[in-house]
């Protein structure tokens, strides 16, 4: 082709211009400012270390709806064959809480928990196997809740409500391993007499009843175990331990006590109260052995001692005194601690709260147990007192740092051994969290949905964190305005594979050019780190479809970013080869699944060859190939500006004689743009079969006018 026009005494150079990769997206500067492998828009498509860009991977259900108004289930139960089963939940057709659990007894056992209105449900990631954990009898959730593992448990949180804790034990077990105090749902009725084991009388027990164990059983029948209401109402303060007389004997180094009724386990901390020969009033040890209800052991490096009259205790408060959890809305796992905003008190009648109406209060369980806290009441834990802030989520960065975002300013705690201790200073009031659940860690990095969009902290040393001056989101600052700020409270983000994704209500354009605003998580905007740029805007071709919550779950090949949508189904992103999203959106679908193409699309940065002229636009070049599981296609849109049109410039597969291209195949395709006279011009491909793999660009264009003569 000849590299001049003939245009006349003024010849004009047919310059090219092009990308020879991609690796971002950026649609806050005009698309004539982007600099070079820069797209100004990216639709589901993945920017890796080669620079191409390739349609993503599909999402692939791992389990089906759970929310369906027909007839319920019973255990146990396998989900993903090609007739899955559903839970009954039509009491309210949502889920209200998701978070993932790590079997302690089982490395292998990953799993899913998704709380529904009157149940949960675990589903292992790998197996895709299910169970119910059973509430308490009659306990409906019925509002937005909080789950967390935490000391081998699950606690599941909702605000001024007694919290739920499940013991993370799957197996069915027998009537005489049961715990007093805890709930289960029977399995296996046998030969158990269960009005015993709950307490009851003249009750006909069935499997799938839940019961509260009064008493240990005997016999066959076996139970799981289920939720059950941690205690709440007065707390029982430490009280003198030691029977009255000559109570301690040491033996070779071993403490034996006599106490009543002591209520010590393994591993107990004790505190000596009144001393004896070689043990003094605050020496502290560890319950070592529990012989019995009545006596207990601990080590201590002295010699022998014949029986004298020593009195112990479990440590004391060091504030006003211990409480049971306040109903808190969330909470998080922090330095052995369950720390948790302190919204609530309790009062002298079980599972009733008092709202204290403090919105900026933090405080933190002892030692290992999520049900004991010490109402300290220090400044430590009382951040921005008197100003209109209020805490929107905790995060623990460290061993002794425990941040506090707020919703106008962030805190950090720093918690140096005893409570008592903890001091706690301002990071910045300049900007606050508006989504708990978009706060993730990255090295260094806090990042965080605010006010300004997606936004960073980082600590410049181990004590010392400063927020960034631009926001993370600058680049795609468009998007982000299209946030609806009524429901971004709900965003969800994790961290993997380098990647930052965050799911967000994105509001959209109507036919008439209204706005029409977001109801659920409808996007996952993508920010890659290793290319230090935004990646895509994630949907899916079905508009029952939300990201509800992002997990990052699962072990081996299993393992990666989950999400779990309203209803109750389990998905693992950039999952399937074939390019196809098999989502578990619609209760009223047969089998529950329904497959989608994904609307793929990316947009070029708008190429002007260097020059404000305008040019006549020539030809273009594309280099693309197929991924190795299925054959490719594409439409292939121009866009100029000044002036405006846009050309249909075909499909890949006319370009190709009517084929496809090929599974594995890749092609330089070219054509003509028909000399369009414009500013600027940009390329758009709108995807149709397959992940091709958009190697480079490349368009060719000379200034239009180059006469010596006056333009008319």
């Amino acid at each position: 082709m000849s590299r001049y026009s003939s245009y006349g005494s003024g010849d004009s150079t047919m310059r090219d211009e092009f990308d020879a990769g991609f690796f971002g997206f950026n649609n806050r500067y005009r698309p004539d400012q982007l600099k070079q492998g820069v797209l100004a828009d990216s639709q589901n498509g993945r920017m890796n270390l080669n620079g191409e860009w390739q349609v993503r991977k599909g999402i692939d259900a791992v389990s089906s709806v759970l929310i369906n108004p027909s007839s319920g289930i019973t255990l146990s139960f396998t989900l993903n064959d090609s007739s899955p089963p559903t839970i009954d939940n039509d009491a309210q057709p949502r889920i209200w809480a998701s978070c993932a659990f790590s079997n302690p007894n089982d490395t292998t056992g990953q799993y899913l928990i998704v709380a529904l209105n009157d149940r949960a449900s675990a589903t292992n990631l790998r197996t895709g196997n299910s169970l119910t954990l059973s509430y308490p009898s009659g306990y409906e959730l019925g509002g937005l809740s909080f789950l967390l593992q935490a000391f081998q448990q699950v606690v599941l949180f909702k605000e001024g409500s007694t919290a739920l804790v499940w013991d993370g034990e799957f197996d069915s077990i027998s009537a005489d391993s049961l715990d007093i105090g805890k709930n289960y749902t029977i399995d296996v009725v046998g030969d158990t007499d269960w009005n015993t084991v709950a307490g009851t009388s003249a009750i006909t027990y069935s499997v799938g009843d839940v019961i509260k164990v009064e008493a240990i059983g005997s016999g066959t029948g076996k139970a799981f175990s289920a939720f059950t209401r941690v205690p709440s109402g007065p707390y029982t303060q430490p009280v003198q331990i030691g029977d009255s007389g000559n109570n301690t004997i040491i033996t070779n180094n071993v403490a034996t006590v006599t106490a009543t009724s002591h209520g010590l386990s393994i591993g107990s901390d004790i505190v000596v109260s009144k001393d004896g020969n070689g043990i003094s009033i605050g020496d502290k040890f560890k319950v070592a052995t529990v012989p019995d209800a009545n006596s207990f052991t601990f080590f201590i490096q002295i010699g022998d001692q014949s029986a004298q009259n020593i009195s112990y205790t479990k440590p004391v408060s060091v504030g006003t005194g211990f409480t049971h959890m306040p109903a808190p809305a969330f909470g998080v796992y922090h330095q052995n601690r369950l720390a948790v905003p302190f919204a609530y008190e309790n009062t002298t009648t079980e599972n009733t709260f008092l709202d204290i109406a403090t919105k900026d209060e933090v405080i933190l369980s002892q030692l290992l147990d999520i049900n004991t806290y010490d109402d300290i009441r220090t400044a430590a834990f009382r951040l921005n007192a008197g100003s209109a802030d209020f805490i929107v989520g905790l995060h623990s960065f460290s061993e002794q740092n425990l941040l506090i975002f707020l919703r106008n300013s962030i805190f950090v705690i720093q918690t140096i051994g005893d409570l008592s201790n903890a001091d706690s200073s301002l990071i910045t009031n300049e900007v606050g969290c508006v989504a708990r659940d978009s706060i993730v860690q990255v090295g260094s990095t806090m990042l965080f949905l605010s006010d300004n969009g997606v936004y960073g902290a980082s600590f410049q040393d181990l004590y010392n964190l400063r927020g960034n001056e631009v926001p993370l989101s600058e680049s795609i600052n468009a998007t982000i305005e299209r946030i609806n700020r009524n429901l971004w409270d709900r965003s969800s983000a994790v961290y993997f594979d380098n990647k930052y994704y965050i799911a967000v209500p994105i509001n959209s354009v109507g036919a008439n050019g209204e706005e029409v605003l977001a109801s659920r998580n409808n996007v996952v905007l993508i920010y890659n780190f290793i290319n230090s740029q935004w990646e895509s805007i994630d949907s899916v071709n079905n508009s029952q479809f939300d990201f509800e919550r992002l997990i990052v779950a699962g072990d081996g090949d299993a393992r990666g970013v989950y999400v779990v949508n309203s209803f109750g189904g389990v998905h693992k992103l950039d999952e399937r080869l074939d390019g196809i999203d098999r989502l578990a959106a619609d209760p009223a679908a047969a089998g529950n699944i329904t497959t989608h193409s994904i609307p793929a699309t990316c947009t070029t940065r708008q190429y002007t060859t260097g020059s404000t002229d305008r040019k006549k636009w020539n030809t273009f070049e594309i280099q693309v190939e197929s991924s190795p599981e299925r054959a490719s296609n594409f439409n292939l849109i121009a866009e100029t500006e000044n002036i405006d049109y846009n050309l249909d410039l075909g499909s890949l597969e006319s370009r190709l004689g009517g084929e496809q291209l090929e599974a594995g195949e890749d092609v330089s395709i070219r054509g003509r743009i028909g000399n369009s006279r414009a500013y600027g011009i940009q390329l758009t491909i709108n995807n149709t079969s397959g992940r091709p793999r958009i190697k480079s660009i490349k368009t060719t264009g000379a200034q239009a006018f180059n006469s010596t003569n006056k333009a008319i």
